[in-house]
């Protein structure tokens, strides 16, 4: 088996920008009913930038054609700053049918969504629009019914076999607060179809651990492995991958366990009799950059010697510590995961320099025989 890739198509952003122009982070990408892929992006001056917002547009890969589309969180979003938008995630609930998820942020003064001495975060909450016409319109935004004392910073809503539609969600403390809750990574769910998000199960892990960046992957008899970017909140450093599963759609867990891969952000896609594909972040070494690799042991291991590079560029990050290093401009690419097409075919989705700033562009990743 062996990996290929298409060429990059950049969908949000420009292709070249001057340094400090607005750039995009954080995308998020769903496959429609009809072929076309529906992409979020927040607009913002950089990661730790609390002044975001949303920009939306479809891609039609047919056609080629890049549409813009109204803001899910527009609604929800102060002109004067004192409201802004995380990151969006929209997903299909049936044609026509859709729901954004994202984060409502309120700065109140503070210039940086993490403190930068205790990386605590500003005030946010999670909200939900709806759209009934393909994302033309939106519906006015409601908050999520699942609440915690912590902050939650949410992924993509994902649909299992038994009809949970569910989202991880990364957990942090306020500024300049300790957590009020244990430090557990949750999985937020909804028993009937996406009304109400009122159910969470808790994914078990050391303590002192940051399960962050969650990408979930769905095997043919529907179980769930999810791989989590491992950060020790002790001594801000990155810790190897783990990964956790789930058979019954979500609504339990099994501890975390690392797999032999030290990276960033690792999406993973189960392909057959124990076969993967994903793709990762490499940071910190000699040749940084977007890679996809396959695996043979369920994603134990994985083939790093013959990675294929989808963007191979300089980063030079000046710690091990994301919510430092990875706010003084060091990091060119980023927040990468796979949207699946077909049985062996996934769609990539990223965010990179484009000069001065960052576009975000995708590309389709395959699994060959």
């Amino acid at each position: 088996m062996h990996l290929t890739v298409s060429p990059l198509r950049r969908v949000i952003g420009p292709e070249t920008a001057a340094p400090g122009e607005t750039g995009y982070h954080f995308p998020g990408a769903c496959l429609l009913s009809d072929g076309s892929v529906y992409l979020c992006a927040r607009r913002d001056r950089g990661m730790n930038d609390p002044f975001g917002a949303t920009e939306a547009v479809r891609w039609i890969p047919a056609t080629d054609e890049v549409i813009p589309m109204p803001s899910p969180t527009s609604q929800d979003v102060a002109p004067d700053g004192r409201r802004t938008a995380y990151s969006c995630y929209v997903s299909e609930l049936s044609p026509g049918e859709l729901i954004a998820l994202y984060g409502l942020m309120e700065p109140e003064g503070h210039k940086t969504v993490f403190d930068e001495k205790t990386y605590g975060m500003i005030r946010t909450s999670l909200r939900i629009a709806r759209s009934h016409d393909g994302g033309m319109t939106w519906d006015e935004p409601e908050d999520l019914t699942y609440r915690t004392k912590d902050m939650m910073i949410p992924s993509r809503i994902f649909h299992t076999r038994n009809g949970i539609l569910g989202f991880h969600a990364e957990m942090h403390n306020h500024w300049e607060r300790e957590y009020a809750e244990p430090m557990q990574a949750r999985f937020v769910y909804s028993v009937d179809g996406g009304r109400t998000f009122d159910r969470a199960s808790f994914i078990p892990h050391p303590a002192d651990f940051l399960a962050g960046d969650a990408r979930p992957t769905e095997d043919a008899d529907g179980n769930l492995m999810s791989f989590f970017w491992g950060f020790d909140l002790r001594t801000m450093k990155d810790l190897s991958i783990y990964r956790s599963f789930s058979r019954d759609g979500g609504v339990t867990w099994s501890f975390v366990e690392p797999v032999r891969l030290k990276k960033q952000i690792t999406s993973p896609f189960l392909l057959e009799d124990g076969a993967c594909m994903c793709i990762y972040q490499e940071r910190f070494s000699a040749h940084p950059g977007l890679y996809a690799a396959l695996s043979y042991d369920g994603g134990m291991t994985w083939d790093e010697e013959n990675a294929l590079g989808i963007f191979v560029r300089g980063s030079a990050p000046r710690s091990e510590n994301a919510f430092d290093s990875g706010n003084d401009g060091a990091y060119t690419f980023g927040y990468s995961t796979l949207t699946r097409l077909s049985s062996h075919s996934a769609l990539v989705t990223f965010w990179h320099s484009n000069g001065g700033s960052t576009a975000v562009s995708v590309c389709q990743l395959t699994a060959e025989l």
